[in-house]
């Protein structure tokens, strides 16, 4: 009995210390990490706008999608997008940009890991064009064939971004 209550202390104290060590590491590195996202972030606006001067805005988004949102000035706005398509294991991370009336001018795909040749169709040039570029997605629009679950869900993303952007435009 009393070897267990000592190995219970011990392990205990040990349980302690590693987790003010996790904590003390984590305070040190997070802001370096922060600022590497926010660099990164500022990075691909700038490929969206290269002359572009950013202001990070306030938004509130009841769909979950809208993930930022930045006013590029005497331009236009950018908003962030995460969303999840038919491969729902790894989300999809889009820039959507658009001009001072709102209207949908770019999207550029941060990340997505959609089905090669099915999935990824969405995201080729020709059908971003199509399918967002100058469109009004307040009420659904045309999906891709083949591609229906991730156009359907980049739809709905960009869709929430252009209900946010309404907003600001006015």
């Amino acid at each position: 009995m009393k070897k267990a209550l000592q190995l219970v202390l011990f392990l205990g104290i040990i349980s302690l210390i590693a987790g003010v060590a996790v904590g003390y590491v984590n305070s040190i590195t997070d802001p370096i990490i922060q600022e590497n996202l926010l660099a990164s972030e500022i990075e691909n606006l700038e490929a969206m706008y290269p002359d572009g001067e950013f202001t990070a805005l306030e938004v509130s988004d009841d769909t979950g999608y809208v993930k930022g949102a930045y006013e590029v000035a005497g331009q236009g706005y950018v908003v962030k997008i995460e969303t999840t398509g038919y491969n729902s294991s790894t989300p999809i991370i889009a820039l959507v940009g658009f001009d001072g009336e709102g209207v949908i001018s770019n999207l550029m795909v941060i990340q997505q890991q959609e089905t090669e040749g099915f999935g990824t169709k969405v995201f080729e040039d020709e059908n971003i064009q199509s399918l967002f570029v100058g469109k009004d997605l307040s009420t659904p629009s045309d999906l891709l064939s083949g591609a229906t679950v991730t156009s359907s869900a980049v739809q709905s993303a960009v869709a929430a971004a252009q209900a946010v952007v309404s907003g600001l435009v006015g």
